[in-house]
C-alpha cells in the first residue's frame, strides 16, 4: 500500500491512497483524514486503507490523478524524528538557507514510520512496529540543521523486496552521483536503537542509516532523490529540491 498527503489549507494535509504506479489516488476522508490519525488507530484504519488500495488496482475505487508536486511530506509534522532536524518541507519545496551560508549538505536515506514502541524493545518487536517506509532528505548548513523533507509517498514494508538491496539514486543538477544502497534489512535494528533509552509513540520517524551525503551545495543547485524497484519503477516518487538563499 502507498500513502501520500496532499497539501490543503490545514497543517496536516489530506491523506490519500496512491496506486502502485504513482499515477492515481483515492481520497479516504470517510476513513480517516490525516496520516497521523491513521497511525493513531492503525489496527482499524490500516486494513480499511488496504482495501482502498486493492480497489485502486482493480478499478473498483473512484480515483483522481496523483501529482507529486501536490504532495506534502507524508507526515508534514511528526512527534519525533530520530535522524535529522525539524521543520519538514514538501518533497518539491525549495531548500531555504540563510544567504551566505556555507558547508551546505544533503543527506539522503531511508526512514521508517513506526507504531508505539516500548523502551528497550527487541528486534522482533521493533520489526513489527514498522508501519511505513519512506525516503528522507536532511539538509544542514554551517553545521546546523536547515530542513528535512520526505518522499511524496510512504509505503508499507510489503511494497519492498525484504532483504534485497535497492539503489538509492541521487542526482545533483541532473548529473547522477554514486548513490548508496538501502534495504529493509537494517530497519528493525535502527528502530530498536532509537528505542534503547526512550519509548516511541505512533508516528515517530526513524532514520535507518542507509545514507548518501551530497556536500558543498550552493544556491541554485537541484538535488533529486529516488529509489527504484528491480523493474526500474519508482517506489516512493522523487524528492527534488532547489537550494535557495534567503536574505534573512
Amino acid at each position: 500500500m502507498k500513502l501520500a498527503t496532499l497539501k490543503d489549507s490545514t497543517r496536516d494535509g489530506k491523506l490519500v491512497v496512491v496506486s502502485k504506479d504513482l499515477t492515481r489516488c483515492s481520497e479516504v476522508g470517510h476513513i480517516v483524514r490525516t496520516l497521523q490519525a491513521a497511525l493513531d488507530d492503525w489496527a482499524h484504519a490500516g486494513p480499511r486503507l488496504a482495501r482502498v488500495a486493492i480497489g485502486l488496482e482493480t478499478g473498483a475505487q473512484p480515483t483522481m490523478r496523483f501529482h507529486e508536486h501536490d504532495a506534502a511530506s507524508p507526515l508534514p509534522r511528526a512527534f519525533f524524528w530520530a535522524g535529522g532536524s525539524g521543520g519538514f518541507t514538501g518533497p518539491r519545496d525549495p531548500i531555504s538557507v540563510k544567504e551566505g551560508a556555507t558547508n551546505i549538505s544533503a543527506t539522503a536515506q531511508l526512514a521508517v514510520i513506526v507504531d508505539d514502541v516500548d523502551v528497550q524493545a527487541g528486534a522482533d518487536e521493533a520489526k513489527q512496529a514498522i508501519l511505513l517506509v519512506l525516503l528522507a532528505n536532511d539538509v544542514s548548513a554551517d553545521g546546523a540543521g536547515a530542513a528535512s523533507s520526505f518522499s511524496p509517498v510512504a509505503v508499507t514494508p510489503d511494497e519492498l523486496d525484504d532483504g534485497v538491496d535497492l539503489s538509492l539514486l541521487v542526482r545533483r543538477n541532473g548529473a547522477p552521483a554514486d548513490g548508496g544502497k538501502g534495504s529493509a534489512k537494517g530497519n528493525a535494528a535502527a528502530v530498536a536503537a532509537a528505542a534503547a533509552k526512550r519509548s516511541l509513540i505512533a508516528g515517530s520517524i526513524v532514520a535507518t542509516g542507509s545514507c548518501f551525503l551530497t556536500s558543498a551545495l550552493t544556491a541554485g543547485d537541484v538535488v533529486r532523490i529516488e529509489m527504484n524497484d528491480r523493474t526500474g519503477h519508482s517506489i516512493f516518487g522523487a524528492i527534488e529540491q532547489t537550494v535557495e538563499a534567503r536574505s534573512k
